[in-house]
């Protein structure tokens, strides 16, 4: 019997190793799909093709599911390719969230009380947070991989801006002097959101990260969990100092609280909303801030996780079943009548 082909849809046209192990358990053939080689009228694509023990360059039939490896927006080729095998049979249409827009839709569902005061960015809006005494996160809409987040608050007369560091970066006398600088920082394509002090593993706050995927029968799992525990000067956790599991560090910190049962139940929740907002996805990260009294908020969506932090945490087992996963939902929808 033929094994089943599963597409790995990526402008780079060279071997994904990690999902190489996963595939041969799974009995499957990956299919590296490039859009330039594949030859619509044939219905076919020049590949390299993991058969379970080498990647060779080779001329298949198009795979009947596809796993979108692009980051950004729905790239055209998705939907030229969906109306050869069937709606929403490539999987994670858009990769490179929106978070004004993820916000907005998970604002629309049951998750409201989870999220941190978003709004887009201008400069009446800010003005009203910073009176209000309110500390700002100033960020892009569409992320830089942690980068670029500035904190902007107000002590006395001042008003201080930081860059990623407890050491501010500018301070500003007058309302007119912030504005003036931030009009070569800031336009429409950046957000604000309420800060939030985060809870502190020995003195350094931390996040938590739940991988949350489609399994074999196409329903959302919480696969995976970790911390990020930050740089003991800096507010941000994206360049952490440490990344531990998320159940360590929540029972050090909060001891007797299950949290991480409540974590994960949130993160199932906020999958199925941005999916009923951004069409198809097959799995993203939730990204979980918890102030110093263990209130849960939902920091942000990513939609193409960093599935390599969760080597970090020394479980071979699971980071195999991280890689499997996508595999197991593609294998799913080429089933007849998925």
């Amino acid at each position: 019997m033929e094994k089943q082909r599963i597409g790995l849809l990526t402008p780079f046209f060279q071997p994904i190793p990690a999902y190489a192990q996963p595939a041969a358990e799974l009995g499957v053939d990956l299919v590296i799909v490039t859009p330039p080689r594949i030859d619509w009228q044939k219905q076919q694509v020049e590949a390299l093709l993991f058969d379970g023990g080498n990647w060779i360059q080779q001329t298949v039939p198009l795979p009947r599911a596809y796993y979108n490896r692009f980051y950004g927006p729905k790239p055209k080729v998705v939907n030229r390719l969906e109306l050869l095998v069937g709606r929403n049979k490539v999987f994670n249409h858009i990769t490179r969230f929106d978070k004004l827009a993820v916000h907005q839709a998970l604002d629309q569902s049951d998750l409201q009380d989870h999220l941190p005061k978003t709004y887009p960015y201008g400069h009446k809006r800010l003005l009203q947070l910073l009176a209000q005494g309110k500390q700002v996160i100033l960020k892009l809409r569409t992320g830089q991989l942690g980068t670029g987040i500035y904190l902007i608050r107000k002590k006395g007369r001042k008003t201080y801006v930081h860059l990623g560091t407890s050491s501010p970066l500018a301070s500003f006398s007058s309302a007119e002097e912030l504005l003036a600088w931030l009009e070569a920082v800031a336009d429409d394509a950046w957000l604000l959101q309420e800060f939030i002090s985060l809870a502190r593993l020995d003195g350094r706050p931390f996040d938590v990260r739940i991988l949350v995927q489609k399994d074999g029968c196409g329903n959302w799992l919480a696969t995976a969990a970790l911390s990020r525990t930050a740089l003991r000067y800096s507010y941000v956790t994206n360049l952490s100092h440490a990344i531990l599991p998320a159940s360590s560090v929540l029972s050090q910190v909060f001891p007797g609280l299950r949290l991480l049962p409540k974590l994960e139940a949130l993160s199932l929740r906020a999958a199925a909303a941005a999916e009923q907002a951004l069409g198809s996805l097959g799995e993203i990260s939730v990204d979980f801030g918890l102030d110093q009294e263990g209130r849960i908020w939902i920091i942000e969506l990513n939609g193409k996780p960093m599935k390599t932090l969760f080597r970090n945490l020394e479980a071979p087992e699971l980071v195999n079943t991280v890689y499997a996963q996508p595999l197991r939902y593609a294998l799913h929808l080429c089933s007849p009548g998925s």
